[in-house]
């Protein structure tokens, strides 16, 4: 029997971007993904050391995928790394390194600015060793930033309750949401950078940052032409500057491979690219919305492209602020933070702040300064503020419980006032009575948004990591349900109740909820809610088969 020729192994991080590299190589190379970070910092704790070390460990979830990409790597007659082509991409390539037993001075690594066949076979040739200054450039900025949220993690539940924090960047950017908004002028340069890729789909498009840098980075990883095999259409968007990989590619003649808004992105930074753009300002009417924003970022030199959108994400999934028609506003509780952190971190949360670690993280990736000054600088600092924020609570400060509210229902059982309590699962009502009376009964908000199947008012359940869902107040005779959050916008063709649909990049879908709109004809949300309904069917299923079979046994 003929022995096994062993394969050489090029990893990635993502699957995208394995299966267009995989149309390049031979029979002889494997590829794998590593779906992200295989270690980083545990989100429950600190995770950095007094003397500023890192504690990682294996990411939640990823230790069956760690062991098979280990199974893979030991047999490899040689190990490549092709992740992303920036600081944080190096990062990964040297975890990668100390994980599979990679000599980081061979040269293991691949750097694909573009992700074509000719473009891979040159990066694959120039492969050199891993570059521990930009490696460690990314390393610095995320010890910093997750020293600093955890600790004032543990200021903020003792001043407000459990559960709140915020960071550097997020600081920053709930001051300015909080900020009077002023009249602004927004300028769109010549070059297309990722911040002005983003301005750009905003204002022609109505993209949301999450959707643009989600979709470009499918354009970035390749696209399948069928026959014609795979290619990337755009360059690392994350770099310095976005570029075509070819401008024969004309956005019509490959149409039929691209979704909607694959297209819609791709012919804006074509158009952009092959046309003789000039400098386009956009007068902005003072409404606090991304455009709002960007154009503040821009004026004060911080460099948000990367950071913009899990930064609003992060406030909106923790309510510290509200998205109304695409309009930020901050609520009750991102007004305490603000409070909170006035008076004791007034210079570390500011876009000079920012802007002086960014020039140092740039200054440690081009090998001329060392990442542990710049991050026990910074942390010195933010410690001093720290020491005075717990100081101000009192020696014997306790993190809070969040406070209990007494909502409008009464208990059906002893008639005493029902409490919003917070469990495993959500949100939830209990009796003020316990632990005389043990009766719950699930939480539901009442909106003033429409039923869009029989006219009754909404209602919203809170459940846990975020989530919620939607149905009607009717409901003994109403079915309607859904997880998508309903606009105070409705449909300008029927009336009904518009809904947003959200994505795992946090981009939302816009659609009319009734089913029966002529908008609704075709609607690619159809195809997506079958998908969710069908999913739900089949686990209702099979939960009724576990239960049948539990009690014949």
């Amino acid at each position: 029997m003929a022995e096994k020729i062993l394969k050489s192994v090029i990893i990635v991080e993502s699957a995208a971007k394995a299966r267009t590299i995989r149309k390049f190589v031979g029979r002889n190379y494997s590829l794998l993904s590593t779906d992200g970070f295989l270690r980083d910092l545990p989100k429950s704790r600190i995770g950095v050391s007094d003397d500023y070390q890192p504690d990682y460990i294996t990411v939640r979830g990823k230790g069956s995928l760690l062991a098979e990409l280990k199974r893979e790597t030991l047999k490899a007659r040689r190990i490549f790394l092709a992740t992303n082509p920036d600081a944080q991409g190096e990062f990964l390539a040297r975890q990668c390194c100390e994980i599979f037993g990679i000599n980081p001075l061979s040269r293991c690594r691949i750097v694909l600015d573009e992700i074509t066949r000719e473009n891979f076979k040159a990066a694959f040739n120039e492969a050199r060793p891993i570059d521990n200054n930009l490696a460690d450039a990314f390393q610095a900025k995320q010890l910093i930033d997750k020293y600093v949220s955890h600790k004032n993690g543990e200021y903020l539940e003792c001043k407000i309750w459990r559960g709140v924090k915020v960071g550097r960047f997020r600081a920053m950017l709930l001051k300015l949401i909080d900020a009077e908004p002023a009249q602004k002028t927004l300028t769109l340069g010549k070059i297309l950078t990722p911040a002005t890729l983003q301005e750009l789909a905003r204002s022609e498009l109505d993209f949301s940052p999450a959707r643009t840098r989600f979709i470009v980075d499918q354009l970035y990883e390749g696209i399948n032409f069928d026959t014609e095999g795979c290619a990337g259409l755009v360059t690392y968007p994350h770099g310095k500057t976005i570029s075509l990989t070819s401008e024969q590619r004309d956005p019509e003649s490959i149409r039929k491979y691209l979704s909607d808004y694959q297209f819609k992105l791709y012919s804006l930074i074509h158009a952009h690219l092959t046309g003789k753009p000039s400098d386009t300002t956009i007068e902005l009417n003072g409404t606090m919305n991304d455009l709002t924003l960007m154009a503040t970022f821009d004026k004060l030199g911080v460099d948000w492209a990367d950071v913009y959108s899990v930064g609003i994400a992060s406030l909106l999934k923790r309510k510290y602020i509200t998205a109304e028609d695409s309009t930020y506003k901050i609520t009750t509780l991102g007004k305490r933070v603000l409070n909170a952190l006035d008076g004791f971190f007034d210079g570390l949360f500011t876009a000079n702040a920012y802007n002086e670690i960014t020039a140092q993280v740039t200054e440690i990736a081009a090998g001329t300064t060392n990442k542990l000054p710049v991050i026990e600088n910074y942390c010195t600092k933010f410690n001093v503020a720290f020491a005075e924020a717990m100081a101000s609570l009192g020696d014997n400060a306790q993190p809070q419980n969040e406070p209990i509210v007494e909502s409008d229902e009464v208990c059906d059982k002893c008639g005493r006032k029902m409490l919003i309590r917070h469990g495993r699962y959500g949100m939830f009502l209990a009796c003020s009575g316990y632990p005389d009376c043990k009766n719950t009964k699930p939480f539901f908000e009442t909106l003033d948004k429409i039923c869009p199947k029989c006219g009754k008012r909404l209602l919203k359940r809170s459940l846990t990591r975020g989530r919620s869902f939607f149905c009607c107040e009717n409901s003994s005779a109403c079915d309607f349900m859904t997880w998508d959050e309903p606009q105070s916008m409705t449909c300008k063709t029927c009336g009904s109740t518009m809904f947003a649909h959200r994505f795992k990049d946090h981009s939302a879908m816009l659609y009319c909820g009734n089913e029966k709109c002529p908008t609704r004809s075709n609607h690619p949300v159809n195809k997506i809610l079958a998908d969710i309904k069908r999913r739900a069917e089949n686990r209702r299923k099979r939960q009724a088969e576990k239960l049948s079979e539990v009690k014949s046994q």
